[in-house]
């Protein structure tokens, strides 16, 4: 007998969120989701992934994993992850992310290795998310997102998805994006394909350390998702960076400097709101730069 909700008063389901977030907002994301299962009664387990160990997924009913959109696509650090986690056979997977607004691949992304240990891809989800990227022509797009109607609606979403994997049916619940099912073979979807992290380390400006202003508090040694920092005075950056850049933008001291000139031309090519309303997933009259009435 499928188990129901509220009403189960013995052996809750048990579901796993593992969430890569550095700006916060796919953690805004991951507490409304988890929080929708704990209303139902599922044990809920949270952990950040950067924190988080493969084993950790152990007797999980239901194994969640957010990221953002990085360059259309999941953060390396995530898929390298996931493809340590031990065999899923017989559990359930819900993918979830926040981007800027041309997704890619991202839930694919998050969804194809989880599948891959044999996991059931029952849901996806993914909504807006301001961009704190450093580059010019993109940052602070989508202000305030995920907003309250992001939230209330990945609410929703989680709450129905509980219910689907409760009543034990198969296959993805209502609602599920397509692309955390099937790869996006548009526009964006190629952009992700051709843009490996040594692309990016060739096509977008590194970030350069000013001594001058470093007062070595090790922030951006501890927030680096790749370990390509070593600490000092002017942290070093290893081969392993992925230009997040987020040692940019949490430096209480600006202590990092990056030259935008040619790397901002291709963000702009690239991500410009025209191409991303064509090819991405906004939607006509969604704003790009303004807060959406509430």
């Amino acid at each position: 007998m499928p188990r129901q909700g509220l009403e189960r008063t013995e052996d809750p389901m048990k579901a796993v969120f593992l969430t890569f977030s550095q700006t916060g907002n796919t953690r805004k994301l991951a507490r409304a989701l988890a929080g929708a299962f704990g209303d139902r009664g599922w044990d809920v387990e949270s952990f950040s992934l950067d924190r988080a160990r493969p084993r950790d997924v152990a007797g999980a009913d239901m194994v969640a994993v957010g990221a953002p959109c990085f360059s259309s696509q999941a953060p390396s650090p995530v898929k390298r992850f996931l493809a340590r986690l031990p065999d899923l056979s017989g559990v359930r997977a819900l993918v979830f992310a926040t981007s800027g607004g041309a997704p890619g691949r991202v839930l694919w992304d998050l969804s194809r290795p989880l599948a891959r240990k044999g996991a059931d891809v029952a849901g996806g989800f993914l909504c807006r998310g301001e961009c704190f990227h450093p580059a010019p022509s993109i940052t602070g797009r989508s202000p305030g997102r995920p907003d309250s109607r992001d939230l209330a609606e990945a609410r929703d979403y989680a709450l129905s998805l509980a219910a689907h994997v409760e009543e034990g049916r198969a296959g993805p619940a209502p609602g599920t994006r397509r692309d955390a099912l099937f790869p996006d073979l548009g526009f964006y979807g190629l952009v992700a394909l051709t843009s490996p992290d040594p692309i990016l380390r060739l096509s977008l400006p590194r970030p350069r350390a000013m001594t001058e202003r470093c007062d070595e508090c090790g922030a951006c040694v501890a927030a680096c998702p790749t370990g390509s920092l070593a600490p000092g005075k002017g942290p070093v950056q290893g081969k392993g960076c992925i230009r997040c850049y987020r040692c940019v933008t949490l430096c209480p001291k600006e202590a990092f400097s990056v030259d935008w000139r040619m790397g901002d031309l291709l963000v702009r090519t690239l991500y410009n709101p025209r191409f991303e309303r064509w090819f991405g997933d906004i939607k006509p009259g969604e704003p790009v730069h303004e807060k959406r009435e509430i």
